[in-house]
């Protein structure tokens, strides 16, 4: 190993270190994303030690005894280890130490007290209780859900709703009805599932697909990972491949890297070998196959491997491990709900005037129900900018909301926030959005989304009311390919989204308005329109808005948002705050 490999693991090691005791830099943590792209077989390592950590600070603190304090017991002086600076790296490098004391604690505690209850007391122990029964068999596990969009499940044990982190034992078999669910495998395969489909999973190298659409990604350690159907027999050689199977057994292969190998069930003596790029369709009539074109736009993403890594150890969703910089209190907090950003007359509006940094369960803002907002703390937080969010004579309040990217290691769909409103919204309205970007480029997607329902973490609203960010253009959209585009951002440049949501001649919502930095009254000219078509759903009412970042926008990336105003009227949503 050279010495300029060795450099960059102390150096992955010194940064992990800053992670757990969450004192890394802004700087810091872009090095850190560097490393690991450009070393991507460091990310296991990276991981393991995150979990470790999670163990020993989560679990064996759990495991105490009623009563028992840490902070009572008597410390021990451990080595510590300096840095070439000269700087003591304390408290994480000697974790593995500290642990070490706690459970000898632990043990002697317990064994104190079980003397206690019985021998110290003169009491006989039942010595045959005492005993312990034999522990029950470890239930064979052979594969988790990873994170699902739009699924629609059909599984009487499970219901509606599978958790992401479920653990699958072997011969456990899934109905999908629709949408995408993504499935790690023990051996570390990874598959991504598009119903309706129907699949078995025999051991964790093993699957058989009765019906459906599925890609996989299997990296070394899971080569001979193997997708039976009806049909045929797909043995994996490294990397990428998908199949579609249709219910009467006719299937297509398509291998994007590396190879598979087929082999039809009904003939041993025929088999195939497909290498990237080649794909072949297996019929009634011709078990041979014949060659097709190969096409990975067809199949949706598969598994990242972070999301492998990250669920190997059998937690999953991980906790973030990049926090925050803290928010130092500032006097401008005392302004809170005095000098409010928000204009009168609206419907609905959040300026996000909080005490706290977290906007979960916050309960302000004007027409929103009392439960208050759910937000994803790993990724969203409230925060005092350098300078408030303007545009023209719009200005936004001394907070604002700062949502990241995401995080490859994470579910796909990354949704930031989401809230009820008080009264639904059933005819034509106006909203308006202070928006800016940090990080931008072409693969960059956010969208503030209005729908009847809350939907869970797996739910796109892919098919409601759509304003944001893609491809570096402001949009509009019903559904997905169904969009109108506005100006292009600017980079670090504040912008006032503007947008109107209508039911013309329509007992639905059937037609989007929006406009981008509107100067003056341009209520009659947006900037684009969209008209509904037969693909979206059908929205009689509005109770829900929310907002979600894509699928791959940087975790360093960062969307601020505020002054979220809805009205009944273009003027009441782009009036500045009478002073």
């Amino acid at each position: 190993m050279n010495s300029s490999y060795e450099a960059i693991q102390k150096e992955l090691a010194e940064l992990t270190c800053r992670v757990l005791d969450h004192s890394l830099t802004n700087e810091e943590d872009a090095r850190l994303t560097e490393i690991l792209t450009e070393y991507p077989e460091l990310i296991e390592d990276y991981t393991n030690q995150i979990q470790v950590d999670a163990v020993l600070t989560a679990d064996l603190y759990a495991a105490l005894p009623e009563g028992v304090d840490l902070e009572t017991l008597d410390t021990v002086d451990y080595p510590t280890v300096v840095s070439e600076e000269g700087e003591t790296e304390a408290g994480r490098s000697v974790s593995l130490w500290q642990a070490v004391a706690v459970m000898a604690a632990v043990l002697l505690v317990g064994f104190a007290l079980w003397l206690n209850a019985g021998w110290w007391d003169g009491e006989p122990v039942n010595q045959v209780a005492a005993i312990p029964e034999p522990a029950p068999l470890a239930m064979n596990y052979v594969g988790m859900l990873l994170d699902t969009e739009d699924a629609v499940w059909a599984d009487e044990e499970l219901g509606d709703d599978i958790a992401y982190g479920t653990r699958f034992a072997a011969g456990k078999q899934l109905w999908l009805k629709s949408g995408i669910a993504r499935i790690r495998f023990e051996s570390g395969a990874g598959v991504v599932l598009e119903g309706p489909a129907q699949i078995k999973l025999n051991s964790s190298m093993n699957a058989k697909l009765n019906y459906g659409k599925l890609a996989a990604y299997v990296p070394d350690e899971a080569h001979g990972f193997t997708v039976d159907t009806p049909k045929i027999e797909i043995v994996d050689q490294g990397t990428r491949f998908g199949t579609v199977v249709d219910p009467f057994g006719k299937a297509e292969v398509h291998v994007f890297e590396g190879e598979v190998d087929i082999k039809p069930k009904a003939q041993a003596e025929l088999h195939r070998n497909l290498k990237a790029s080649q794909a072949v369709l297996f019929t009634k009539g011709n078990s041979k196959g014949a060659d097709i074109r190969v096409t990975p736009a067809k199949f949706a993403d598969v598994p990242t491997p972070e999301q492998l890594v990250a669920a190997k150890s059998g937690n999953y969703p991980p906790l973030e491990t990049v926090p925050f910089e803290p928010e130092a209190p500032l006097s401008e907090f005392a302004l809170l709900h005095i000098n409010t950003a928000l204009p009168k007359n609206i419907l609905a509006g959040e300026a996000f005037e909080y005490r706290a940094t977290s906007l979960s369960e916050q309960t302000g803002g004007v027409g929103f129900s009392h439960e208050g907002w759910w937000a994803d703390p790993n990724f969203t937080r409230l925060m005092v900018p350098e300078q408030r969010l303007q545009w023209g004579e719009l200005e936004g309040g001394p907070m604002v909301l700062q949502s990241r990217g995401h995080h490859h290691a994470y579910p796909s769909l990354a949704h930031r926030m989401a809230r009820e409103l008080a009264e639904p919204l059933t005819e034509d309205f106006y909203f308006s959005l202070l928006v800016k970007y940090e990080g931008l480029d072409k693969n960059d997607f956010f969208a503030l989304w209005f729908d009847d329902v809350a939907g869970g973490k797996g739910s796109s609203h892919s098919r409601v009311p759509n304003f944001g960010l893609k491809e570096k253009q402001f949009f509009a959209r019903f559904e997905v390919n169904q969009e109108g585009f506005s100006t292009e951002l600017i980079d670090g440049e504040c912008f006032l989204l503007v947008g109107r949501v209508m039911k013309e001649e329509s007992s639905d919502f059937n037609r989007l308005e929006f406009w981008v930095n509107p100067d003056g009254d341009r209520s009659a000219t947006p900037d684009a329109v969209v008209q509904q078509e037969t693909g979206a759903k059908q929205l009689k009412a509005i109770n829900f808005v929310g907002m979600r970042i894509g699928q791959y926008t940087e975790v360093s990336d960062s969307l601020f948002v505020d002054r979220l105003v809805i009205g009944k009227t273009f003027e009441s949503v782009t009036q500045p705050v009478e002073n």
